[in-house]
């Protein structure tokens, strides 16, 4: 017998609360910057008019359908609210141009006018969101839909405040002081909660990826991530609201935190996968995600979005709970063919669910699978000399070089600096020139960082402790460099940029990493990189790559100006160009014309061929 006919609002509330199967699979089409399309107007245009941004959105809905319809369109508010710098851009979210307190006197000075004057709702976007909200509830909406809007978490917003990598330095060295920073967020963060709730939202979902363990390993998670996540959702139930929480990419290691952290709904990609998250937390809480954005409902077909929408029901929405939705904001290019068949598909399937009826889906993946289309290759899988020192394998036939190279690798691999200067100076006494030491034997090391990365056995701070070990044999060997004139200042010279309406840079500055540790001039000319800024860099630093991260594919335009504007210089064949990036691939980056970078490690690697090839 199916379940009896509920509106949208009724279907949300029935999977949140998991107190009742809804009718049909609900569907959460994050119709935000790609809504705003429909209303024939740009994203800057609307983003300080609430009123114009909900009438853009309801004409999306209107023509599409979905269960939930969203105020706002990025996690920005928070930190914006505090003083950064964002640039509106027309097809995309807003572009995060300056943090509003990059140094300790700039965070005081920050803290003092906030504590004095207290939280600002006129800065930032706050009053045309709440206008939004206000405008959604007036035309009726809220009586058939669930109404939310996404706001920035409280640790994501303070590495924002400051800036990733100084943030990260701050977690390690500093962390009295990192948590002061996010105490002074979470605050920010409550304020825009309260606001957003009396203009009437039902539901903040809290934005917070930089708890994503691809970015912070599990015991920073516990100390600087979840104490503050509980003290929000508790805030939230405390005034008569709901949270939901999101967190990006790899998560699998605090799925039981994410559990308890008082959120009613987890949302986000859930690598290794949905169906795997369904089996360790769905009957705690209730779980939304995870259609690929990118690889199936940006560049698939309506088939391939309908197959992944009937998986995701299959594995993790058969006994409900379970919320339809991309597994991270999808792009203003998403062809409307695809949009329908999300939503479409979504409606056909109803409860109690028949899965036999859905079909063949043993060739169907989902996002986080190995086979899943939108999965990247490592770029060392058929690395042996990598493969050889992560398995410590052949170890009692190595020759007295490799002795060493595997001695420095391993001393990197276990953050021991002692050990790197020990075996630097071992390699020195055997004979070896100082650029072997340091391209064959520091160099594997970061490789192998870098492998174990990728297969999210390490995290970004191993990675810079692993470069700090590193750095300790410098002081060594750069002076034989110099005396042998073979200084590593004269090294070839790589340009690297977020390009622009980007703003999430750590994939971007792994990259900067590696490309250091292999002996590289690296010029970081940061985020939301213009074009001709990538183009006049390359020429002022007589540069031989140019590297592009492309995190969204409304960016993959600017990245497309950057290959025209070295065309029309007449710089076409002068450099490498390389992208990589969650919205590349070796599909996009071969109609660009740009050899793709699929992880650090294989930048690296295109790099060295390209010198190899030129010589």
């Amino acid at each position: 017998m199916s379940v009896s006919k509920m509106t949208s609002r009724e279907r949300v509330f029935a999977a949140v609360t998991m107190e009742s199967l809804p009718d049909q699979v609900p569907v959460c089409p994050l119709l935000m910057t790609r809504g705003i399309r429909e209303g024939g107007v740009r994203v800057n245009e609307v983003l300080l008019d609430g009123e114009a941004q909900a009438r853009a959105k309801i004409k999306a809905h209107q023509k599409f359908g979905g269960d939930v319809v969203i105020a706002g369109t990025d996690l920005f508010t928070p930190v914006e609210n505090l003083g950064a710098v964002l640039e509106y851009l027309p097809y995309a979210q807003p572009s995060l141009i300056s943090h509003p307190a990059p140094t300790k006197e700039d965070f005081y000075r920050l803290k003092e006018t906030y504590t004095s004057k207290g939280f600002n709702p006129e800065k930032g976007r706050l009053r045309a969101i709440q206008e939004e909200i206000r405008t959604f509830v007036k035309e009726g909406w809220k009586d058939t839909h669930a109404l939310a809007t996404p706001v920035g978490g409280p640790i994501t917003t303070a590495q924002m405040v400051t800036g990733t990598s100084e943030f990260f330095t701050y977690l390690a060295d500093e962390p009295d002081y990192a948590k002061e920073i996010i105490e002074l967020s979470l605050d920010c963060v409550k304020n825009i909660c309260k606001m957003m709730f009396e203009a009437g939202i039902d539901v903040c979902n809290i934005l917070d990826p930089f708890c994503s363990c691809d970015i912070l390993p599990p015991d920073l998670y516990h100390e600087f991530g979840l104490p503050y996540q509980k003290e929000l959702f508790a805030y939230i139930k405390g005034i008569g609201g709901i949270g939901f929480t999101h967190t990006c990419t790899y998560t699998q290691p605090i799925w039981p935190d994410i559990a308890k952290n008082g959120c009613f709904n987890f949302n986000g990609d859930m690598y290794p996968g949905m169906d795997i998250a369904k089996r360790t937390i769905g009957a705690e809480i209730s779980l939304m995600g995870t259609l690929s954005p990118y690889s199936t409902l940006t560049h698939g077909t309506p088939q391939d979005v309908a197959n992944e929408v009937k998986k995701l029901a299959a594995e993790v929405g058969y006994n409900g709970g379970f919320i339809c939705m991309p597994g991270c904001d999808i792009d203003w290019t998403v062809p409307e063919e695809n949009m329908r068949a999300l939503i479409d598909t979504c409606a056909a399937i109803k409860y109690p669910m028949d899965v036999e009826a859905l079909g063949d889906l043993s060739n169907v993946y989902l996002a986080g699978h190995p086979k899943h289309p939108g999965m990247r290759k490592i770029s060392t899988e058929n690395d042996q000399i990598v493969r050889m020192g992560i398995d410590k394998t052949q170890a009692a036939v190595r020759t007295p070089e490799q002795e060493v190279f595997f001695g420095l690798a391993n001393a990197i691999m276990e953050y021991d600096g002692d050990k790197v200067v020990e075996w630097t100076n071992k390699g020195l006494e055997r004979g070896l020139p100082p650029q072997q030491i340091i391209f064959d034997g520091l160099s594997l090391g970061m490789k192998m960082i870098g492998d174990l990365y990728e297969r999210n056995e390490r995290f970004i701070t191993d990675m810079l402790k692993a470069a700090k070990a590193m750095e300790k044999a410098m002081p060594i060997l750069t002076p034989l460099l110099e005396a042998a004139g073979a200084g590593v200042s004269k090294k070839e010279t790589v340009i690297m940029g977020l390009v622009r309406g980007n703003t999430q840079d750590i994939g971007k500055n792994l990259v900067v990493l590696m490309l250091k540790a292999n002996g590289y001039n690296v010029i970081d000319l940061g985020k939301n990189v213009k074009p001709e800024q990538f183009v006049e860099a390359a020429q002022f630093h007589n540069a031989v790559a140019i590297g592009m991260s492309v995190m969204t594919n409304s960016s993959v335009t600017y990245a497309e100006e950057t290959v025209e504007a070295l065309k029309t210089g007449g710089l076409g064949d002068k450099y490498l160009v390389m992208a990589g990036g969650a919205a590349m691939n070796e599909k996009i980056a071969k109609q660009m014309g740009v050899k793709y970078g699929s992880d650090a490690n294989a930048a690296v690697m295109l790099v060295k061929e390209h010198l190899g090839a030129a010589a």
